[in-house]
């Protein structure tokens, strides 16, 4: 769940309006210490898992772990999983699986070092329907002066019990260094690479909260919520794109929270438009009504669609460059070390065009390993 960003931005609005403001000066005066708690349960087999922090002063961008916490998940046939706190300050999880079922009603428990106690309210775990599409088209925006590619995603649910979603998406990319790199220089000589840092990916994730309804239609159709724009300022589109989309069944209550935290993180306007109200999740302070608790535990099973997006299916583009400031050099054997010093690093080596004899092309080591701008090993999933 990327919940983070979400969080980070309401504690914020909420400790910068929540006290008199006679000038904009948003350092850390007023600053509360309120408990974030991210928590999401599905089917799948991945270990469940509960993030606890506390919110940050508006002028700092720390995470700042709730550690020590005892945390358990409790059913409604009163089974109850105990979760650890991992290696990761301030993250717990479950040493197995939990099989979640349909329809089974589950709670959080949460006691803090402090020995304040917390409790979600009882959520019962939703059936989250198939996707049945995710498409694209090109797409030009010339208000905005963009071109690029439009993300659909399309979904119903037969039975008509569903109508809230939300949506989730990552997304990786692959591309080029401008330079190959065939050898490498050690101690002296001229060996031949052992590993390909020429071709790399990139990977990004979840950046707005994607929600809907069909709640006012006649039947529990999606259809065509636009969830992403790709632009082509970026270099996403250069040669492969793919994004997997995740879906999720909300109920009325975790639609209306997500929507309120919608409002309070992508529609800020000025200190004079109307002040965001504080986004209330399902977590609560079992000995203190009145403590403000961030976060939303909430259960379904999820389905994904990935799709791929090839340079060749879209019409003639140009993409942005992130190498236009690349050169390079061709040196002979005795100049390598120095230019080395100099900051280069070899590609590879080449017959001079005035002689039988070896030269050697170097640029800057970003022009040739990719790995600087992202991962040389290839994903799984892609084809």
């Amino acid at each position: 769940m990327n919940f983070s960003r979400y969080i980070l931005i309401l504690a914020n609005i909420i400790l910068l309006f929540t006290n008199c403001v006679t000038e904009f000066d948003p350092p850390s005066k007023g600053y509360e210490n309120l408990l974030v708690v991210e928590a999401f349960l599905s089917d799948g087999e991945e270990p469940f898992e509960v993030k606890l922090s506390r919110s940050i002063p508006i002028d700092t961008s720390a995470f700042i772990p709730e550690r020590g916490a005892s945390i358990s998940l409790s059913e409604e046939t009163g089974e109850v999983h105990n979760l650890v706190e991992s290696l990761s300050p301030g993250i717990y999880q479950f040493p197995g699986v939990i099989n979640a079922q349909i329809g089974k009603s589950y709670q959080l428990h949460i006691q803090t070092n402090d020995g304040n106690q917390y409790e979600s309210s009882s959520v019962t775990m939703r059936d989250t329907p198939e996707i049945d599409s995710v498409t694209y088209r090109y797409e030009e925006k010339p208000t905005a002066d963009l071109k690029g590619v439009q993300i659909y995603v399309n979904t119903h649910d037969d039975q008509n019990k569903t109508w809230y979603y939300r949506w989730e998406w990552d997304e990786t990319w692959d591309f080029y260094t401008p330079y190959r790199s065939d050898h490498v220089y050690e101690n002296g000589q001229i060996l031949l690479r052992e590993e390909n840092i020429n071709h790399c990916w990139k990977s990004g994730s979840s950046t707005s909260i994607d929600v809907a309804t069909s709640k006012n239609l006649t039947e529990d159709v999606i259809s065509k919520y636009p969830l992403l724009y790709v632009s082509t300022n970026t270099d996403q589109l250069g040669i492969t794109y793919s994004i997997n989309v995740k879906q999720y069944a909300l109920n009325e209550e975790s639609y209306n929270y997500w929507t309120e935290l919608q409002k309070v993180t992508e529609s800020l306007g000025t200190l004079f438009d109307p002040q965001p109200a504080t986004v209330l999740g399902n977590i609560y302070n079992v000995n203190d009504d009145a403590e403000v608790v961030l976060g939303f535990f909430d259960a379904s099973t999820v389905t994904e669609q990935r799709i791929f997006i090839k340079r060749s299916d879209l019409p003639p583009i140009r993409t942005a460059n992130y190498y236009s400031y690349c050169i390079d050099s061709t040196v002979n054997f005795n100049q390598i070390e120095e230019m080395i010093t100099a900051g280069y690093m070899l590609a590879y080596e080449t017959l001079s065009d005035f002689g039988p004899f070896m030269v050697y092309v170097m640029s800057y080591p970003v022009c040739i390993d990719c790995t600087f701008a992202g991962t040389n090993v290839k994903p799984d999933f892609w084809k």
